[in-house]
């Protein structure tokens, strides 16, 4: 879906490990954001965002909270919510994102790594949007990448 002409809104379609390299051993963790019109936008991210991730995911219940449930339960006891999450440009293969939090209808916003915003994305169901520009740069059709 777009949602405008300058975003895009994505999913998260899962946490993998890919080829990092140009040798086999050198692999490391990418989410995967697909769009409506079956693009993927690859983001190579770290092990303990990837864990945070997946367990999301995956509702795996933990004892005690992990740093972004923890970061969750902060906002909304003092009356925030998070309201979407924007992944708005790409440098030198870096990309960068925007979390979009309100307070009594008033939204306030913070420079954010994409990972920890789609770690917070999948436990709060906040949307996922990406730039028109990003996803033109950096997407994949689908069906380029195969998953074993």
């Amino acid at each position: 879906m777009v949602v405008s002409e300058e975003h895009v809104l994505v999913k998260v379609a899962g946490v993998f490990v890919a080829n990092t390299g140009e040798a086999p051993e050198e692999t490391g963790p990418v989410v995967f954001l697909e769009s409506e019109a079956k693009r993927i936008l690859p983001i190579y991210i770290g092990v303990s965002e990837a864990f945070s991730i997946q367990t999301a995911m995956d509702n795996t219940p933990y004892p005690r909270p992990l740093t972004h449930d923890l970061f969750i339960s902060v906002l909304e006891n003092n009356g925030f919510r998070i309201e979407k999450i924007i992944i708005d440009d790409i440098s030198e293969g870096v990309f960068f994102s925007r979390l979009i939090i309100s307070k009594n209808g008033n939204p306030s916003e913070f420079d954010a790594r994409p990972s920890d915003c789609i770690a917070l994305s999948v436990r709060t169901s906040a949307p996922v949007y990406v730039s028109s520009k990003v996803m033109e740069q950096a997407s994949v059709e689908k069906n380029d990448y195969t998953v074993e």
